[in-house]
């Protein structure tokens, strides 16, 4: 490829972040671009309920890397350079907030591994310069304080690599509606049966009620109600409605909650 055309594809894939904002310790999002991004060349502890069971993920507190790597970018417009995009069509960037590489000061701090790709952290300290909180006269001796050693970088040995983090694994969301489906299909099931045996006048062989709410617990509390009000069966009993009524009102207390920490993030 001529110089020319190399100079502009380099052009093309650099932006400027503006309003940058973070889900945990390794994604990143622009005010003034759209998606979720993750930077280059690092792997950062996961947020609760995002690493799969049977996975390995990288060890830590996923809090305190979110918050570090706010504080590296807070307030700050980044030069970032797109380097490769994920199986999810993510854009995988290196960025820089002066002379400070974030990839690298996550890495420097402990709040990162190092996976996926090379990154070159043998320039400037990526470490952002601290101000000190008292100023000290010119004729006073300078005391010199020892500074903290940033804890070793372990990278977990025959760790597979992930394509991207999210807060919600979009796998399982089909495995999950299925399970869903097949518990108000066996909850609707046990309404008819039961609804049958009662017309048949056959009471040794009624379905309990318990299991009747207990398949609601699960999940099933949608079918209950669609048999109640289809088959006519438990209408009419009070106790039975306020207690599948406390079952729903709790999991659409329970969904709300979810979907409040999958946003606030």
């Amino acid at each position: 490829m001529p110089l020319p055309l190399i100079a502009l594809a380099a052009a093309a894939a650099s932006f400027a972040c503006e309003g940058p904002s973070h889900h945990d310790g390794d994604n990143l999002r622009c005010a003034n671009v759209h998606g979720s991004m993750r930077l280059q060349g690092i792997d950062a502890p996961e947020m609760p309920g995002a690493c799969r069971p049977g996975r390995r993920c990288v060890d830590g507190d996923p809090f305190a890397a979110r918050d570090y790597l706010r504080s590296l970018t807070e307030g700050k417009t980044l030069q970032c350079v797109q380097e490769d995009t994920d199986s999810y069509d993510r854009r995988i960037v290196n960025c820089t907030a002066g002379t400070v590489n974030i990839s690298c000061a996550m890495i420097e701090s402990g709040h990162a591994v190092p996976r996926y790709a090379p990154l070159d952290c043998s320039g400037p300290s990526a470490a952002p310069e601290i101000a000190p909180d008292v100023m000290v006269e010119s004729t006073a001796e300078p005391k010199s304080r020892p500074e903290p050693e940033p804890p070793p970088v372990i990278v977990p040995a025959n760790l597979p690599a992930r394509p991207g983090t999210s807060g919600l694994d979009i796998g399982m969301v089909p495995f999950v509606l299925l399970g869903l489906l097949l518990v108000n299909l066996i909850t609707w099931a046990l309404f008819a049966i039961d609804k049958r045996r009662a017309q048949a006048f056959r009471s040794r062989e009624r379905i309990a009620e318990s299991t009747l709410l207990g398949w609601a617990l699960v999940g099933g509390s949608p079918a209950a109600w669609l048999a109640m009000n289809k088959l006519r069966h438990k209408s009419a009993k009070d106790s039975f409605k306020q207690s599948l009524l406390l079952i729903s009102g709790l999991q659409i207390g329970a969904l709300i909650g979810l979907l409040y920490w999958q946003i606030s993030g």
